[in-house]
């Protein structure tokens, strides 16, 4: 008896742990399937979290290396808070890491580093309490797929070259073109500007008034430009407009207070333009100076220095060359 309860015992223990092996075997197997198919689809998860859950994003690519930072929907960049970013850039390097998916996952072959022993990008990426770090190299010549890794992680992926292609950026391409000044030309009732070029100096003095528009019957007014103290006197429309676009225009670059700006040395240029301008509700003072690159523009109350095309310093003529008909 004791014997027949012994080996009912045995067979039980032996059907139980036939039981497990089959419940691992099926879970192995359904875990499989199911990578299997994420492979198929392209959909091997390697970073999933919210655009709002990152707080800072660090790139390195041809040897520069780029830090951000992200706030209540507000890039800057770490260090320099004052640098202007194209938020549209910075949004799409996000997107790419909040739903970065690879397309394969490689065994790898013997001596194969598909190029991540020299990446061609490595990005760390912080978001929810989390960092993780992602290295891209080689493209693969036939679907144009890249290889990349993730710390912590021995397997080789593919992903669209896209993943990689949004941080294609450096810093100067980051920057963001806009107006410093904050000046609507179309805004302006007197401008005024100083022209310093070498042994000459010229300043001239222009008001926006209103006159009866051409065609456009009694009540038809439009606004023209006129030489402050010479109201009868016309102005060549083509020499106005080029000032109103050099004030009203976009700066192309930037170089901050930690990047060594010094808005008074360009007071020294030669030539050098100051200009004053106003709209009835703020005055604006500007200067625009002469550099082996193009022209250089400082804000007053910025301590930045801008880089702006060299046309804009071109723009402020003398009086003579701004009358119509000269």
């Amino acid at each position: 008896m004791q014997a027949q309860r012994r080996t009912l015992m045995f067979l039980l223990a032996l059907t139980a742990l036939a039981a497990a092996a089959l419940a691992l075997l099926t879970c192995t197997a359904r875990r499989q399937e199911a990578a299997g198919r994420e492979e198929e689809a392209g959909a091997i998860p390697l970073s999933a979290f919210a655009a709002k859950e990152l707080t800072a994003l660090t790139y390195t690519r041809a040897g520069q290396t780029v830090s951000l930072l992200y706030d209540g929907g507000a890039w800057a960049v770490a260090g320099d808070p004052d640098y202007r970013l194209d938020a549209t850039k910075c949004d799409a390097m996000a997107a790419a890491l909040a739903d970065l998916r690879a397309i394969r996952r490689l065994d790898g072959a013997a001596g194969e580093d598909y190029g991540l022993a020299e990446p061609s990008l490595t990005v760390t990426v912080t978001a929810a309490g989390r960092t993780g770090t992602f290295t891209f190299g080689d493209t693969n010549p036939v679907t144009g797929d890249i290889y990349l890794q993730k710390a912590g992680d021995d397997a080789v992926y593919t992903a669209a070259p896209a993943k990689a292609d949004c941080f294609g950026y450096s810093l100067e391409e980051l920057f963001e073109p806009f107006n410093p000044a904050g000046i609507t030309a179309s805004r302006l009732e007197k401008i005024a500007y100083t022209c310093r070029a070498g042994a000459e100096r010229y300043t001239v003095e222009l008001t926006a008034l209103s006159a009866p528009a051409d065609g456009g019957g009694e009540a038809a007014y439009q606004t023209v430009w006129r030489l402050a103290g010479d109201p009868d006197a016309p102005l060549e429309e083509e020499a106005v407009q080029a000032i109103l676009t050099a004030l009203g225009g976009y700066v192309t670059g930037q170089t901050t207070p930690a990047m060594g700006a010094d808005p008074a040395a360009c007071a020294g240029c030669d030539p050098v333009v100051t200009v004053t301008a106003a709209d009835g509700e703020k005055e604006y003072a500007l200067t625009y100076a002469a550099a082996a690159d193009g022209c250089r523009l400082t804000v007053e109350g910025d301590r930045s220095v801008y880089t702006v095309d060299a046309a804009a310093l071109a723009a402020f003529r003398p009086a003579g060359q701004l009358r119509a008909g000269r």
